[in-house]
């Protein structure tokens, strides 16, 4: 990963990163959950395209994880934010795991699965609350952000991209 070629990080730079990973875990969760209502009522099998569309996502917010996971490991002594990452991570690979495994086992998408699945998805806001109030909080600023958000936010979202 790029961002991990930078040798140090600083608060704001912590910021950018975790715009871009609650952006892009949130993207993969809704566009899953999207794909989940589409397939509400149907047996496995019966919608391939949005079967593989689901599956992209689901395990996209994996990846997104991953990387999260990986960013903290190597700036944790350095930056607050990342303190309790790999409890957060833990937490919410558990909980994506059970939604998953969950998929994997049911034989139809029934409104029950579907519904257990998303509210999963959903109890991640609460797991990365404090990336996403601190986030919230810096872009405040809109337009008067800074150039080192900015830019690490920029590459860290093309780390995400590159998977």
């Amino acid at each position: 990963m790029e961002i991990l070629r930078l040798i140090t990080l600083n608060e704001t730079e912590a910021q950018g990163c975790a715009s871009a990973f609650t952006d892009s875990l949130f993207g993969e969760l809704n566009a899953a959950s999207m794909y989940l209502r589409k397939l509400e009522g149907q047996p496995k099998g019966s919608a391939f395209a949005y079967e593989m569309s689901l599956d992209r996502h689901r395990y996209g917010a994996l990846m997104v994880l991953d990387r999260w996971a990986a960013l903290a490991r190597a700036f944790d002594p350095h930056v607050a934010m990342f303190r309790d990452a790999a409890r957060s991570v833990r937490a919410a690979e558990d909980i994506l795991g059970r939604a998953n495994e969950l998929i994997d086992a049911t034989t139809e998408y029934g409104g029950d699965v579907v519904a257990a699945c998303i509210a999963a998805f959903q109890s991640l806001n609460l797991t990365f609350e404090t990336e996403r109030k601190a986030v919230e909080q810096a872009e405040k600023l809109g337009p008067m952000l800074s150039e080192e958000y900015k830019r690490t936010r920029r590459i860290f979202l093309q780390d995400l991209a590159a998977r």
